[in-house]
């Protein structure tokens, strides 16, 4: 089952740093129950368990290249700088070679074959010089290949991929926690996992709502607009590998906003938008609270999106996280990337994230006295990861939030931030 914790609430006086939400909301994630599920069906999510290499990697030695596998130099005039072999098999991939090479034999061998006992080295063909002579002893014109190949070549060990040297038995093939990509799932198959332990993926419910809000398909009517922030929320699920459930558009009502609210508790989290403020019409938290919801943090020090509500619902052996985002589109973006993003990748077993920073392109002023989540257009110049900030009028400006790939983090006690100093960003991309 999941695991279920204690869960701090925020006090009354005064509103919660970004530091502060965050690590309260980070808190409230648990970790998703394991599952096995098919290889092909693993990409994106993370290992439950440290996968261990079941056999040696290669289990024989490898050719690295085609050409000759040698033994050691034939015996007779040492100050010729040429020794000749007789080649006595040919090895391809997949070929058990059926002989161990004696001293001045040699074998004909393709990339990846195994290699011959005996063999010294392996010389690429095109160090490599092919001969026949007519063998003795034996009627007719059937000759003996002999290979001629320069003493500078060979070389012991040269172009062989010795036995369990890409990986041991026994030793960490992926540690928990690690994120299948193709790569992975690449060498997986190479060990022969047909199954993976994984940590099962979250489902989050979006659930907008709003008495002036129509589908973004429909034309709205004088004082409504359209929904942007449910579409926005399930693109950003989706790219953080959560199953979105997008529930019906919920009014500014008790009866329409509890009907709602249950289905979306019995997901693993639920995505509200709108109705968390302090407008008359904002019944979200009360909802919530007759649920049974416990709130963690309600407000936070922050533009956009200081009305944030967190709130956990824990019963019958199960929790669902609640996230109350703002109405303004943009203020929803910046807290779903901010706070809601790595909860879920908490909930998918990711460790801790480091922070990453970027040099600002100019320099800029805070107004206010609340941490700035400020849209910038994130680009890599000559090595180094540069941030430029976007003309951005207020939290309801998409126009300008979508000229941006990327958010910077700006505290209003630094003061003026300058040219080319690090600030903490955020991708939009998923680059991180």
């Amino acid at each position: 089952g999941v695991q279920t914790c204690a869960l701090p609430i925020s006090g009354a006086g005064g509103l919660l740093t970004v530091p502060q939400a965050l690590q309260l909301a980070l808190q409230a994630a648990v970790l998703m129950d394991p599952e096995d599920v098919l290889l092909e069906q693993s990409a994106g999510l993370r290992l439950a368990s440290d996968l261990l290499v079941p056999q040696d990697q290669p289990a024989t030695a490898r050719a690295m290249m085609d050409g000759f596998a040698v033994a050691c130099e034939v015996s007779g005039d040492q100050v010729s700088e040429q020794a000749v072999f007789a080649v006595v098999e040919t090895i391809t991939a997949g070929l058990v070679p059926q002989r161990v090479l004696l001293p001045g034999e040699a074998a004909r061998i393709m990339t990846g074959a195994m290699v011959p006992g005996g063999a010294m080295c392996v010389v690429p063909v095109e160090r490599t010089v092919l001969q026949s002579v007519a063998a003795e002893g034996v009627d007719g014109d059937l000759g003996i290949e002999r290979v001629r190949i320069g003493r500078e070549y060979l070389k012991p060990s040269a172009h062989i991929l010795p036995a369990g040297s890409l990986a041991r038995r026994g030793e960490i093939l992926l540690p928990t926690g690690t994120q299948i990509r193709a790569q992975h799932i690449a060498l997986l198959a190479e060990h022969g996992f047909a199954r993976v332990p994984v940590r099962r993926r979250v489902e989050a419910a979006v659930l907008a709502t709003g008495n002036e809000l129509v589908h973004h398909s429909e034309t709205p009517q004088q004082g409504c607009i359209r929904n942007s922030n449910a579409p926005m929320l399930q693109a950003q699920l989706t790219a953080a590998g959560a199953i979105p459930r997008m529930l019906k558009t919920a009014q500014d009502s008790l009866d329409s906003l509890r009907g709602q609210i249950q289905r979306g508790l019995r997901s693993d989290v639920l995505l509200l938008t709108g109705g968390v403020s302090a407008g008359i019409l904002d019944l979200v938290p009360q909802v919530l609270r007759e649920a049974g919801v416990q709130q963690i943090l309600h407000g936070i020090r922050m533009k956009p999106g200081k009305p944030l509500y967190v709130g956990v619902l824990q019963q019958a052996g199960r929790q669902c996280l609640v996230f109350g985002l703002p109405g303004n589109p943009v203020s929803s973006l910046a807290c779903f990337e901010l706070f809601v993003r790595p909860v879920l990748e908490r909930m998918s077993g990711r460790g801790v994230v480091v922070p990453v920073r970027a040099a600002l392109v100019r320099g800029f002023t805070v107004r206010g006295d609340r941490t700035l989540c400020q849209p910038v257009q994130l680009r890599v110049s000559e090595g180094q990861l540069l941030a430029e900030p976007v003309s951005w009028t207020s939290s309801a400006d998409l126009k300008s939030a979508s000229d941006a790939n990327g958010m910077a983090i700006f505290e209003p006690e630094h003061g003026e931030y300058g040219a080319g100093e690090l600030v903490q960003v955020i991708s939009w991309n998923g680059w991180f």
